[in-house]
């Protein structure tokens, strides 16, 4: 599954596209950042209750859709956030992303189709390298390469995403 960097990543590509038709505050760039790595959060549950929470509803197409609500309904209270599916697909890059990572821990793969299904998701091949929770020489390593993969991987469709986001905006001026 990519790291947090690769989950990053994404959601800049999809404020690259999102901000072709609605221009984006540097703010509302980082609420869909922060949505695009924000499934993992559910790593946090387990402080709470020693249950491992890891790929489950939030790593859905699901959650993304009710991202994407929340979002709709916090603009009509004024916040100033992005709209509904640029939040959703930000939240859906990160299901993208993880759907086509490697995973080494079961259960394989994500509940990438909750609340229609709470079956395990993952592609047939990885794109992705794992990400070891250790800080042993070995998993450090393993994480640089990993991210290394996901800036060679997904940096350059961000990069051609708020290419032409600029390049769209500069023409329109």
């Amino acid at each position: 599954m990519p790291t947090p960097v690769g989950h990053a990543l994404a959601g800049l590509a999809v404020a690259g596209i999102a901000g072709r038709s609605a221009r984006l505050s540097t703010s509302q760039v980082a609420v869909l950042v922060f949505c695009a790595i924000a499934p993992d959060l559910d790593l946090a549950l387990r402080l709470f209750d020693g249950v491992n929470h890891h790929r489950g509803p939030s790593h859905s197409i699901g959650m993304a859709a009710l991202a994407g609500c929340l979002a709709t309904l916090m603009r009509r209270l004024g916040f100033g956030l992005p709209g509904a599916l640029a939040v959703a697909a930000a939240w859906g890059s990160h299901v993208l992303l993880d759907y086509v990572g490697l995973d080494t821990m079961p259960p394989f793969g994500e509940m990438a189709l909750w609340p229609v299904s709470r079956d395990f998701f993952i592609a047939p091949m990885a794109l992705f390298y794992d990400v070891p929770r250790s800080f042993s020489p070995e998993a450090i390593r393993h994480n640089i390469v990993a991210v290394a993969l996901e800036i060679v991987i997904v940096g350059p469709l961000a990069w051609l995403c708020w290419k032409r986001f600029a390049n769209s905006a500069h023409h329109s001026s």
